[in-house]
């Protein structure tokens, strides 16, 4: 199956050097045995269709973990003999082979490629010296696999189990299939991005593997480019730089791949690859908060609806999908614009109804408005299994956590910032959202001028035991590394003792968006301020380390102290400003976080929100209002 997979692959993507991964599995060394978890390698295959490659001395295919030849396989174009010549000059050319021959061939790849199975893909990738990147995967970007895991059974008292797939939703290949023995035969899913490939394209290279099988099988002795001469004809099989897998319907951009899957037998299912055009460009809305912005209406693409919950309520935008097949993470990218256009409109977006289902979804969808998400946060856990996203804060459930725009006290915070119902808790655990635009309207014109002339001072105590510790908030154990980053972001600083760093940050209360140019409320006054402490935490705090040493504590930038009636009015206005959404599964809120401020209400029961920020921004950018 293999051979007639590599030599289809060569044939229609005209390249003679490729690789192709396969996964291995298993546990070699007594030492594993105790341990629990799946242990699985990618094993980097390079396959040579034509001649002898004279610097590996191989017969001409051989596994890509010798590392001297690994980097020239990448992307495919191959090298030729150091002496020049070109394949068919060669004289041990191997255009006239016969399938058994060429399934010699491939079996040596696979036997001395499996010598060095336990070798971890991680550290070929980096003897080879291959660039990583977000766009594809380093060195593997086709993998072929044949499962042979033993199917499980589960006998429970009372119960009838069976094992049910779930689409796939982003893929990390270009093209992926996945061949396993059934009681019915051997059966084949291929699994590709719907960013490089059309549908039709991965369904003609998956019936010529299958008519070659056959053919092979018929005929060992035949030519292999006799049988693969005999294919029907799908299009040019070569494009002006070959890669291992069918030739894409159109030039990839390299963007982030999604995944749509074929299992067979083909059925034509909706779905997934339709081309979705991007929505017309959203202007801004004339209404509240449109400060100097023209006003456009908004053209949504059939697969989405966009509503609010009323003309004067622009805030959030609630952008729904409309129909249950829709590759949310395609939609994502190809709408990028138009995302981010809505986003400086509305400050913030509700998507419902895209069918993510797990945080690894969410972050590629995340990823695909943003791909540069932020993953030193040092305030929030990360969360299991993701890249750069979070757990959401820890924080006794019975109690809020009130309104703030993320990292507002610090010296850089994100513009950009997503939330993600994993799992909605049964009772509360809403969370709240304020436009900070109709902050500034609705707070007191003296007000918002003692804020804006004034500024604010946060001071920070990281006490061991009872905040989160500066060794884990910087990242790093080294006091004099932390001393040189306050330094360098202008931040105050102290020891209280050997192990209690105190930090002291003059920050804006009121800012410009430097995009929209409109003033915000923008700040963290709230969630710092010691007289919006629940009455017995407070008590408790201030009985145990007193004011000086509270872990979070704020007055206004001349160091004066902001009056608890003061902050009861800031606190009426962000309750009057809220919109409280309920959860569902699935649900993504985005906000601008320079244009939105959000809280955590209290809860009951099982919750799990998951955190990604994005598009860093500086303080400094600000100019005089910092």
């Amino acid at each position: 199956m293999m051979a007639a997979f590599l030599a289809l692959m060569h044939r229609r993507t005209g390249g003679d050097d490729l690789v192709v991964g396969t996964d291995v599995a298993g546990r070699d060394l007594p030492a594993l045995e105790p341990l629990i978890g799946f242990f699985v390698n990618v094993v980097p295959l390079r396959s040579r269709r034509l001649g002898v490659d004279r610097n590996s001395g191989t017969n001409g295919t051989h596994s890509a973990d010798r590392t001297n030849s690994a980097n020239s396989a990448n992307g495919a174009n191959g090298a030729d003999g150091a002496d020049g010549a070109s394949s068919a000059d060669r004289p041990d050319d191997k255009r006239g082979e016969t399938f058994t021959e060429w399934l010699a061939r491939v079996r040596e790849l696979g036997l001395t490629a499996f010598e060095h199975a336990a070798m971890p893909f991680d550290q070929i990738v980096d003897a080879a010296g291959v660039p990583r990147s977000r766009r594809h995967g380093p060195l593997v970007q086709t993998l072929f696999v044949v499962q042979n895991t033993p199917a499980a059974r589960f006998d429970l008292p009372g119960l009838a189990v069976r094992l049910e797939s779930r689409p796939p939703v982003t893929s990390k290949f270009d093209l992926a299939v996945f061949v396993t023995d059934t009681a019915d035969g051997l059966r084949a899913e291929w699994v590709f991005a719907t960013s490089l490939y059309e549908r039709a394209t991965v369904e003609a290279a998956a019936q010529d593997w299958r008519t070659l099988l056959r053919r092979a099988a018929a005929e060992p002795d035949t030519a292999l480019d006799t049988l693969l001469d005999g294919l029907e004809p799908s299009g040019p099989s070569t494009s002006s730089q070959p890669s291992s897998g069918p030739p894409p319907s159109s030039p990839p951009h390299h963007q982030e791949p999604t995944m749509s899957s074929l299992p067979p037998p083909v059925v034509d299912k909706p779905g997934k690859l339709d081309k979705l055009g991007k929505l017309a460009a959203l202007g801004k809305r004339a209404g509240p908060g449109a400060v100097g912005a023209s006003a456009t209406a908004a053209t949504p693409a059939p697969a989405v609806r966009m509503t609010t919950f009323a003309d004067d309520r622009p805030f959030p935008l609630i952008v729904e999908a409309t129909r249950p097949d829709l590759d949310a993470v395609a939609w994502a990218r190809a709408n990028r614009d138009v995302v981010e256009t809505s986003l400086l409109t509305h400050a913030g977006l509700l998507f419902r109804n895209f069918g993510l289902r797990t945080p690894q979804e969410f972050e590629a969808f995340a990823e695909s408005i943003e791909p540069e998400l932020f993953g030193g946060y040092g305030d929030l856990p990360k969360k299991e299994g993701g890249r750069n996203t979070y757990r959401s804060t820890p924080y006794p459930e019975r109690q809020m956590i009130l309104f703030h725009n993320e990292s507002a006290h610090l010296e850089r915070w994100p513009r950009k910032q997503w939330f993600f119902c994993e799992l909605p808790s049964p009772v509360g655990g809403a969370t709240p959202i304020v436009d900070c635009r109709e902050m500034l309207r609705r707070l007191p014109a003296d007000l918002v001028d003692e804020f804006e002339r004034k500024g604010l001072l946060y001071v920070r105590t990281f006490t061991p035991r009872l905040d989160v510790s500066w060794q884990d908030f910087f990242k790093t154990t080294d006091r004099g590394e932390v001393e040189a980053r306050l330094t360098r972001a202008g931040t105050a600083f102290r020891w209280l003792d050997a192990d209690t760093l105190q930090t002291r940050t003059r920050c804006p209360a009121v800012v410009k968006h430097p995009l929209t140019g409109e003033r915000v409320f923008f700040n963290q006054v709230q969630l710092h301020h010691v007289s919006c402490l629940e009455p017995d935490v407070r008590e408790d705090l201030l009985g145990l380390v007193g004011l000086d040493r509270m872990p979070r504590h704020v007055t206004f930038g001349d160091g004066s102290a902001i009056p608890d009636a003061t902050m009861a009015i800031v606190g009426e206005a962000y309750e009057a400003c809220a919109v409280r959404l309920d959860w569902r599964q699935g649900d993504i809120i985005m906000l601008d976080n320079m244009l939105a401020a959000h809280a955590r209400d209290p809860y009951e029961g099982p919750r799990k929100i998951v955190v990604a920020m994005g598009a860093m921004f500086d303080r400094a950018a600000l100019g005089g209002e910092a």
